[in-house]
């Protein structure tokens, strides 16, 4: 996983440094992989996580569960509907997961993919920017 520089070598100063990180340094830690169909579709290995984003976790109490991401903290750990515990008194509660126990499966449905996560992809792509004319094209049948 992507690390920022931090100097010191105590969880304590570690901790500080994630909790005083701006915004645009978090989007970078919030990276997370994509599934294999997904990867070969678009050429890249790693997307930031969205809201109502379907992933699959990986690692831990809940593995191959599979989901909606409800909310992100500023912790790194992300809510899953599909994943909860039912309490005593018969309520539900969604533990939160580290985002490096998941997997990107889904994208967030929406008529169209969201633009800042086209241009994302049309950037990192291996690929280059045929991605998109490539998939939407009917393939031709050679002769």
């Amino acid at each position: 996983m992507f690390q920022l520089k931090v100097s010191s070598t105590k969880p304590s100063k570690q901790r500080k440094a994630l909790y005083n990180y701006k915004n645009h340094q978090r989007s970078k830690l919030l990276r997370t992989r994509l599934a294999d169909f997904l990867q070969e579709d678009y050429g890249i290995r790693t997307l930031p996580l969205r809201v109502g984003d379907q992933v699959r976790i990986v690692k831990g109490e809940f593995k191959d569960f599979e989901g909606e991401v409800i909310s992100i903290t500023k912790k790194l750990r992300v809510k899953i509907k599909e994943a909860a515990f039912e309490k005593a008194d018969g309520t539900e509660w969604n533990p939160s997961i580290h985002i490096s126990n998941l997997v990107i499966t889904k994208f967030k449905e929406e008529k169209e993919m969201d633009p800042w996560r086209a241009h994302m992809i049309d950037r990192k792509s291996v690929f280059g920017f045929k991605w998109k004319e490539e998939l939407e094209a009917p393939k031709k049948e050679e002769l």
